[in-house]
């Protein structure tokens, strides 16, 4: 007999396939109205013959878990108490603490897996993420099912391509997965202010598909990025511990290290994507959706990241400025020099360097790129003989949003240096979306576009300011 987690794999994997079809015939539908051609009409055709053979497997691996559900009890390999963990056929336990929702987590991993949307990078961190999750509540691992249930997608789909009566065509399925969503905005605290709007699926919320190693900001492909159900996330940080050298028979010091709580708490942005007509008609707009939105999420936070910005998270240089002090490295001279790199690189403590990188504005990079390493050598400070140019050994990253110009009349931070693990990215999930069903333009006429209005939160700040060092050029 198959291991029950086995068949599940495999039901999970057909349920998967069938909502796949279903998809594609809607899209189909959604692009082409009832009235199909021949071709179109052979592919649907096509497509509902594969459900129907999807759904024939799908109910004969269903009634294998049933009866190995009923032979488990039999034997005493389950229990019948509806804390009892998952036993596999050696009748050990899979679960830790409460069953309910360690089998919610398991759940939600598979759905992580099922979301076709998402790129492989963003399906990985978020299984770490949903495996290091110690909420007792569960709250991440029930977003995750409950906005990457295909019925929701579907429903969200239907309102997308009619906002006003796209909601009458839900099917008792799809109305029941809306309910369950709106249950799960009053328990997250977050969602709509009005009635009109949705959560954003998950396989389409930009706060997955970003966070992913590859985004558009350098600080994201760095920094440590998370995702939380809260709008606060506490991280545990330390300078480091102290070892003695302990003669013998002699108490052992106290050398515990001083544990830093930093909280980083999710601002609220905003994002305006304004869609033609011709486009909301002629694409499948709820499919393309995401991309859209994690652009205009990437665009508005990039700058947020680097320098702060009036209700926005803590940018890096920000942050490092307050800190003052060490963390800033004065040159006093208005002009980039080789120096200034080496000044910078024995400035900053050597727990931090082995991972350090550099980051400046390709303006300034570009100015170093026309000095050599040192007085009388002949090649440049930066090399770019590999795929990510280089300087004294780091990496050397581009942060159009850094400072780019020398000033001399006000601070210039050009150049800086550290552990970018020591810089944080929280992203909250739950993206929340209204359609504007008609845009005005100046006259207060039509201007023959929809608009999509969309909220999320997201923070950011240093953990620890003395991983980093910033180098101010002013005179």
């Amino acid at each position: 007999m198959r291991a029950l987690d086995e068949i599940r794999q495999d039901l999970d994997r057909a349920r998967s396939k069938r909502d796949q079809l279903k998809d594609d015939v809607d899209r189909i539908y959604a692009t082409n109205g009832r009235e199909l051609d021949d071709g179109q009409a052979e592919r649907v055709g096509n497509l509902v013959k594969g459900i129907e053979a999807a759904n024939h497997e799908v109910e004969s691996l269903e009634d294998e878990i049933r009866d190995d559900l009923a032979d488990g009890v039999r034997t005493g390999r389950y229990g019948t108490d509806p804390a009892w963990p998952d036993r596999d056929q050696r009748g050990e336990s899979h679960g830790y603490g409460d069953p309910r929702v360690q089998r919610l987590r398991s759940d939600a991993l598979r759905a992580n897996e099922r979301a076709s949307f998402l790129p492989d990078e963003s399906k990985a961190k978020m299984e770490r993420t949903l495996r290091a999750d110690d909420d007792p509540e569960g709250l991440l691992a029930r977003y995750t099912v409950e906005t990457a249930d295909r019925d929701y997608f579907r429903a969200f789909s239907s309102w997308m391509r009619d906002p006003v009566s796209g909601g009458h065509e839900w099917s008792p399925k799809e109305r029941e997965a809306v309910k369950r969503v709106r249950s799960l905005e009053r328990a997250m605290s977050i969602g709509t202010t009005t009635a009109g709007g949705l959560l954003v699926p998950y396989e389409l919320d930009p706060s997955i598909l970003i966070s992913s190693v590859g985004a558009v900001s350098p600080l994201r492909q760095l920094a440590r990025n998370a995702v939380t159900a809260f709008n606060e996330k506490r991280f545990v940080t330390s300078l480091g511990v102290t070892a003695t050298w302990t003669p013998e028979a002699t108490e052992q010091t106290d050398d515990s290290p001083a544990l830093l709580q930093p909280a980083i708490v999710c601002k609220k942005g905003q994002a305006f994507v304004p869609v033609s007509f011709e486009l909301y008609e002629d694409s499948d707009i709820a499919q393309q959706l995401g991309t859209v939105l994690a652009d205009a999420k990437n665009v508005h936070e990039s700058l947020s990241f680097t320098l702060n910005q009036t209700n926005g998270p803590t940018g890096i240089v920000s942050s490092i400025v307050t800190a003052a002090g060490a963390n800033i490295i004065a040159t006093g001279t208005n002009v980039l020099a080789q120096g200034d790199l080496y000044a910078n690189q024995a400035a900053l403590p050597p727990r931090w360097r082995p991972n350090a990188n550099w980051m400046m504005n390709l303006s300034i990079l570009n100015g170093y790129r026309q000095l050599p390493q040192a007085t009388g050598l002949n090649y440049s400070i930066i090399d770019d003989t590999g795929p990510v140019p280089r300087a004294l050994g780091w990496n050397v990253y581009e942060n159009s949003s850094m400072d780019g110009t020398l000033t001399g009349a006000a601070a210039d931070y050009l150049v800086l240096s550290g552990d970018f693990q020591q810089f944080a990215i929280v992203d909250r999930v739950g993206t929340s979306i209204e359609v504007i069903q008609n845009l005005l333009g100046t006259n207060h006429r039509p201007t023959g576009q929809r608009g999509f209005l969309m909220h999320y939160r997201v923070g950011s700040d240093a953990l620890i300011q003395d991983a980093f060092r910033l180098s101010n050029f002013s005179t």
